[in-house]
């Protein structure tokens, strides 16, 4: 059960990102076909709308997660992107298109709500390896989506292609309808009766901060790669796209084998990430950017599986809603500081500067980060979970004596 169950939660994903990443792209000749007369910086500002309404939401749709059900909060993110791109794709109007993105980044978040959902059904090494496989499908999606929405946009269609992706959140929620409904969370309360906040952990601003910092650094070198691409004498931009894309290969190609193997690998990963963007913003021969894209994207996989495995050691029950929400909100708002940043490094300093930036901010977040991987946290809350387990069977047996 537990391998279909995943297998439903990762293909709607993947199927709802799919829509949100293949779309946006296509941004300028959706709002020609408004007729809407926006200035160019307009089109900057509305890709972001989606992912800035998304990290407002995200932590109250964990909190009311945690309340009524995750796998309600999954139908709900899932039926969201639909009715934000239904909306779009019969849009009289710029002022109406903008509402769609609107709900479309309000009421969707899929990637959260699908994290939550699985740590409500999963746990330990389980619950790391599902998390590894929510970012895969979200690899694979920004790889495929804008080309295969880019097919529909050469067929002529504009905003319409928005009436055509809605059918695959749709897919998605009916995916995702016949799963088991998790249980809401019950308040855990005190000796006195008061309740207590006790399903977040400890260290989870720590947490969030090393995922801001590390979804920084990744992203603030993609809006200008392909000048970046064109200044060290790369004419052809099918290679350009391809050294983009290179580190998302990476994760998908690499992650059955790097999944396996223990040790520090979230530091390890940032270190990697940290040197990669160093010799990228060197700006050494044309002939080295595929090594150095590779080295950056071994970073980012290694990075990625170590944070997930932190984040599987610091589930709650009943406290996933919440914690997931955080956490991709802290990554939501990431994405949106690191394009604005990209936008005014470049314009003052040079189209490299955001892999400088990129570089420290990856060595930030492993400074922050050391004391997160210093123990082995997987085994150490199987270890909690077992001795919780064995304690509650002990108080209902003196109970019943």
């Amino acid at each position: 059960m537990s391998r279909r169950l995943t297998a439903s939660v990762l293909l709607g994903h993947y199927l709802s990102a799919f829509t949100a990443l293949g779309a946006p792209l296509f941004l300028p000749r959706i709002l020609a076909d408004l007729g809407s007369a926006a200035p160019t910086w307009s089109i900057g500002a509305l890709y972001v709308l989606p992912t800035l309404c998304t990290a407002l939401a995200a932590p109250l749709w964990g909190r009311l997660a945690d309340r009524h059900g995750c796998r309600l909060s999954l139908l709900r993110a899932h039926a969201g992107l639909a009715a934000g791109f239904l909306l779009a794709g019969f849009s009289p109007n710029l002022a109406v298109f903008i509402l769609a993105l609107i709900v479309q980044g309000t009421f969707g978040g899929a990637m959260a709500a699908s994290n939550a959902y699985l740590a409500s059904q999963l746990d330990g090494e389980g619950l790391s390896r599902a998390l590894n496989l929510t970012q895969y499908s979200a690899r694979l999606a920004m790889l495929s989506g804008p080309v295969l929405v880019g097919l529909l946009a050469g067929a002529g269609l504009g905003i319409e292609m928005y009436r055509y992706l809605v059918w695959l959140p749709l897919a998605a929620f009916l995916l995702v309808l016949p799963l088991p409904a998790d249980a809401p969370r019950a308040p855990v309360r005190s000796a006195d009766g008061k309740p207590e906040a006790g399903e977040l952990p400890a260290d989870l601003l720590r947490l969030l901060a090393v995922q801001f910092l590390f979804s920084f650094a990744m992203v603030v070198t993609f809006p200008y790669f392909v000048p970046y691409g064109e200044a060290l004498g790369i004419a052809n931009d099918a290679l350009i796209g391809l050294l983009y894309s290179l580190p998302h290969l990476v994760y998908l190609l690499a992650l059955p084998w790097v999944q396996r193997r223990s040790g520090p690998l979230l530091p390890a990963g940032l270190a990697l990430l940290a040197l990669g963007n160093l010799l990228q913003f060197l700006r050494l021969p044309a002939e080295l950017l595929f090594a150095l894209r590779l080295l950056a994207g071994l970073g980012m996989l290694l990075a990625f599986v170590g944070l997930h495995r932190c984040l599987a050691a610091r589930r709650r029950a009943g406290g996933a809603g919440r914690l997931f929400g955080w956490f991709d909100a802290s990554g939501k708002w990431a994405g949106t500081a690191a394009g604005l940043v990209a936008g005014l490094a470049c314009q003052h300093y040079g189209i490299a500067m955001p892999f400088l930036i990129a570089c420290l901010a990856a060595l930030a977040a492993l400074a922050v980060a050391s004391p997160l991987g210093s123990v082995d946290v997987l085994a150490q809350t199987a270890t909690e979970a077992r001795l919780a387990q064995n304690k509650e069977r002990g108080e209902k047996f003196g109970h019943s004596k």
